[in-house]
């Protein structure tokens, strides 16, 4: 098994991306392009093992540091002085970041390992029961069409990897290619994943259908997202009561709300498979963690501050403000009190953080075994919402205010009886904050009425201790603020990725 946890690291992504950031996995991983079956042990195991694997360990440096400094701070949700950050905090990311990089190789990372498993599952087909072999194939189709999915969003024109063994050298695709590859992907999923989870935590018929409304919003295809949304409603999944048990307690991973969660495992003596959010989100100085971690590199922004709702049940399991008590914490010393002094904005994220070692044992240094959680009940509820709204300024529509209500109604706020477009949105990045959404909600609305919500956002900090005297930062994104640039180090190892966009050939 161990040999083919080393393989399923290499493939496509050698030739693509020349390794650059990678674990001693991927360098100490055999040269040989394809593994014969007689490399397998017997029956099914090592197939379910490497599919279970494409559950966290491919993700990894994407969710280390990449989905929240894309998806919030790029937005204006995230504030850091931390290096790297900066670039994203100001909009003004380069080729050579680091963060950009990382995410980039562990998305294709994710590609060249489904690709890796459907290859070997063909070599075994007639060897496997024929829902063993489907099943396989969904899962890995599934798991390829969520990494293009923040490919094509994050990047615009990407290569489109179909299979091991593709092209070393390969041209970027059109973005309406990529669209079209991520739906044949999903669809798959959906007519050949099982309907109910074989085990907690794997994904499902439903779950590939949520993706798809996504995708289907994503290119304004509003009726289609509807009815989806609608299939999945008041089914199999629900909204649980406590919003921070979403996030802040792995015992409750993998709720009636989480529909795909990355499956993390917090081990003492693993790398890269465990959530590091932790490390990066709690306050610095406080102890929270028990050990060495805990830096408060990421900091709620002043515009996410405000965007709150007064009596919003969400804002204390999303954000510490100054007085806020968290019995949870540090409960040898009689919990946590937050004070601002802590933080240059005057506050600090609460999200992903469960806690020591002394109090758990599924936690260690920058290890937690906390979901990350990539799609959820209340988003369906918002995108049917949406997906309604069609782009319009407001809607009366009973389907759509009951959907949008529900969400609402578990945050302790009153109910609309119009939904304005505007309503929606704010009501998206409060519910999805830190959760690496608030970029891709802010392209759908399109580059004009992003620039002009943005450059309002207050994402400056206090300089004095009272947190009274404000630097203030606002930013006006340029015209290519929706795409971000291709890492340097795989244009260097592929330089045909600075060639246009090419067709992809479905034959």
């Amino acid at each position: 098994m161990k040999k083919l946890f080393k393989f399923f690291m290499i493939g496509m992504l050698i030739p693509l991306l020349s390794l650059f950031s990678c674990s001693n996995e991927f360098l100490d991983a055999p040269s040989e392009n394809q593994l014969t079956p007689s490399d397998l042990p017997e029956g099914v195991t090592a197939f379910d093992g490497i599919a279970e694997s494409l559950y966290f360990k491919p993700w990894f440096t994407f969710n280390d540091k990449f989905l929240i400094a894309v998806g919030d701070m790029y937005a204006g949700n995230a504030f850091s002085f931390d290096g790297a950050y900066s670039q994203f905090v100001e909009a003004q990311v380069t080729s050579q970041n680091p963060i950009l990089t990382e995410g980039y190789v562990s998305l294709f990372s994710v590609v060249d390992q489904a690709n890796n498993l459907m290859s070997l599952v063909e070599e075994r087909k007639n060897e496997l029961p024929e829902a063993s072999y489907k099943n396989a194939i969904a899962v890995s189709r599934f798991m390829r069409a969520n990494a293009y999915f923040y490919l094509v969003r994050t990047f615009g024109a990407v290569p489109i990897i179909s299979k091991a063994g593709s092209a070393a050298q390969p041209k970027r695709n059109v973005v309406e290619d990529v669209y079209k590859f991520i739906k044949l992907d999903l669809e798959y999923a959906v007519e050949n994943l099982p309907a109910i989870s074989v085990k907690k935590g794997y994904i499902n018929q439903t779950v590939a259908k949520g993706v798809l409304a996504k995708v289907y919003l994503t290119l304004n295809e509003y009726d289609k997202c509807a009815a989806l949304t609608q299939e999945i409603m008041g089914k199999q999944y629900s909204l649980i009561q406590d919003y921070g048990n979403l996030f802040n307690s792995p015992e409750n991973n993998n709720s009636s709300e989480s529909m795909f969660a990355l499956q993390w495992k917090a081990i003492s003596t693993q790398w890269g498979t465990q959530n590091t959010n932790q490390a990066y989100i709690v306050p610095g100085g406080t102890g929270i963690t028990g050990g060495g971690d805990g830096w408060g590199v990421y900091l709620p922004s002043i515009s996410l501050q405000n965007g709150f709702e007064p009596k919003d049940a969400r804002k204390k399991s999303t954000i510490m403000t100054d007085g806020d008590f968290y019995p949870e914490l540090l409960k040898t010393e009689g919990g946590f009190t937050y004070k601002k002094i802590l933080s240059s904005t005057a506050a600090n994220f609460r999200k992903y953080i469960v806690g020591s070692a002394a109090e758990r044992n599924d936690v260690f240094f920058m290890r937690t075994s906390q979901n990350t959680i990539i799609l959820r009940y209340s988003d369906i509820l918002l995108m049917h919402a949406e997906a309604i709204l069609a782009g319009a300024n407001s809607t009366t529509s009973g389907s759509a205010l009951s959907a949008f209500n529900e969400v609402r109604t578990r945050a302790g706020l009153p109910t609309k009886t119009v939904l304005t477009r505007d309503e929606l949105f704010n009501e998206r990045r409060i519910e999805f904050a830190l959760e690496g959404q608030y970029f891709f909600d802010l392209k759908r609305r399109g580059l004009n009425e992003a620039t002009a919500i943005i450059s309002q956002q207050e994402v400056g900090y206090y300089s004095d201790d009272a947190r009274t005297q404000l630097i203030s930062r606002k930013i006006t994104p340029g015209p290519h603020y929706f795409e971000l640039p291709i890492p340097q180090s795989a244009i260097d190892t592929n330089p045909s990725l600075l060639e246009p966009p090419v067709p992809f050939n479905f034959n």
